[in-house]
């Protein structure tokens, strides 16, 4: 049996990145921020981690997520390898979200939007993608590792990024 989850408690170090595959699915891209437990007397350690989320799912974080915001990421490890623009073989290593909570309320003083709901407890990605609306939606794919990203996404790519 082979088992492969990841559950993640931070705060997301920037605004998340949305963008969209060339068929037209959501991706976003963000950063989560979690401290490692140390011992008395130590100096606390954050571990960063790359996190990816598709469709209604990365359009809700993308919505309503901002940098520091606490939140829960439940996935599963996803490696891939590139070439970077140099030619060198690269490895990158992110978390791909099934789940997301948001921790954190709307704090006193903090603006909230009107024309916008507020936001929902947990969004999780549906196990069986929904039936294609006849507007000529993209079909739903079954598997986020067939998505081509143009660029890959590590800190040097983003030196270039128009989203940034």
């Amino acid at each position: 049996m082979y088992y492969n989850r990841i559950v993640l408690v931070g705060r997301l170090t920037r605004d998340p990145e949305l963008r969209a595959t060339p068929d037209g699915i959501s991706v976003v891209r963000f950063r989560l921020a979690v401290n490692r437990s140390a011992r008395t007397g130590e100096e606390q350690q954050t571990d960063f981690f790359d996190i990816v989320a598709f469709r209604q799912l990365a359009d809700t974080v993308a919505n309503y997520m901002t940098k520091g915001k606490l939140v829960l990421v439940e996935g599963k490890l996803h490696m891939r390898s590139y070439t970077d623009r140099e030619g060198n073989r690269r490895t990158a290593y992110e978390i791909v979200a099934d789940t997301v909570r948001f921790l954190e309320r709307l704090r006193e003083g903090e603006p909230e939007a009107a024309t916008e709901p507020s936001p929902p407890a947990e969004v999780q990605r549906s196990a069986t993608p929904p039936a294609p609306a006849s507007l000529g939606e993209p079909e739903p794919i079954d598997d986020y590792a067939n998505i081509d990203f143009e660029e890959p996404f590590d800190e040097a790519s983003l030196e270039d990024d128009p989203f940034r």
